[in-house]
């Protein structure tokens, strides 16, 4: 009997990613986390709140809890869910449990943005206010939207000034807060060269995407670039953490189709 065949995936692109975080000028604890992992595809940044001690719990406990599911599939992913939401909703459990049995972590939260690679499609999952940016070619934007209060006005004009007033600010979403949690899932198909940004607000609220642009097209290595983001960061004031994760999508040239692979079973 002639055995199925099996396709052997192969990941047409290579990925190379750097992270840097900072406490910044104002602040005398680091609550930001991240992560990030070529060999896994993964790149996360996590942002907590809570005061000093809990947000630092919360973006640990999150960034911890996410690696964990991506590496493990374990919580599995519902049909039809992303892994990478998957896992941001068992970090949201994670760190609401936390905050309901230990008094000192009361309220605590942190935001998250994560990219997943999956061969030529990038998958790009978010809670709150830490963003993620993609430079191609020369053309700099934003892939997601800030879950804040100013925003659900824009969308929701019927709203304006009953949640208080639209302060840049005030996020309306966050893992940790609730028992459950809506987490905002894209994805988009890679090109060579293509350079991803994660970033919490303390780069994005004090650096404009216009010298952020600068910054990233300057042709200087990953390293520095991320140095030079945080180092303007800095300079306009510092006034919170800082956290920067970059990854550069390369196509590999050894790369070919999938191609079917026949197993072989001893027959007795």
């Amino acid at each position: 009997m002639t055995p199925e065949p099996k396709i052997i995936p192969v990941e047409p692109f290579v990925m190379r990613g750097v992270g840097r975080t900072d406490v910044g000028v104002q602040r005398t604890q680091n609550e930001d986390a991240m992560y990030f992992d070529d060999f896994l595809g993964m790149y996360l940044v996590c942002d907590g709140m809570g005061g000093h001690a809990s947000g630092q719990v919360a973006s640990d406990i999150a960034i911890r809890t996410i690696v964990h599911a991506m590496k493990t599939g374990d919580p599995r992913p519902a049909p039809g869910q992303d892994p990478l939401v998957a896992a941001m909703k068992a970090a949201n459990a994670a760190v609401f449990q936390r905050a309901q049995v230990d008094p000192t972590c009361h309220g605590m939260g942190t935001t998250a943005v994560g990219l997943r690679i999956e061969g030529a499609t990038a998958h790009i999952a978010h809670c709150g206010d830490s963003r993620g940016y993609l430079l191609r070619q020369g053309q700099f934007h934003p892939i997601t939207r800030d879950h804040s209060l100013r925003n659900l006005y824009q969308d929701r004009p019927d709203l304006v000034g009953q949640l208080g007033p639209a302060t840049s600010n005030v996020i309306i979403r966050a893992v940790g807060l609730d028992a459950a949690v809506e987490i905002e899932h894209n994805a988009l198909q890679i090109e060579h060269g293509d350079i991803f940004l994660l970033c919490c607000d303390g780069l994005s609220d004090l650096v404009d995407d216009w010298m952020i642009r600068e910054i990233m097209t300057a042709g200087d290595p990953l390293e520095v670039t991320a140095e030079n983001l945080v180092r303007a960061a800095n300079n306009n004031g510092g006034t919170d953490n800082i956290t920067v994760v970059l990854t550069q999508a390369f196509f590999d040239t050894l790369w070919a189709a999938p191609q079917p692979h026949y197993g072989y079973q001893q027959a007795y």
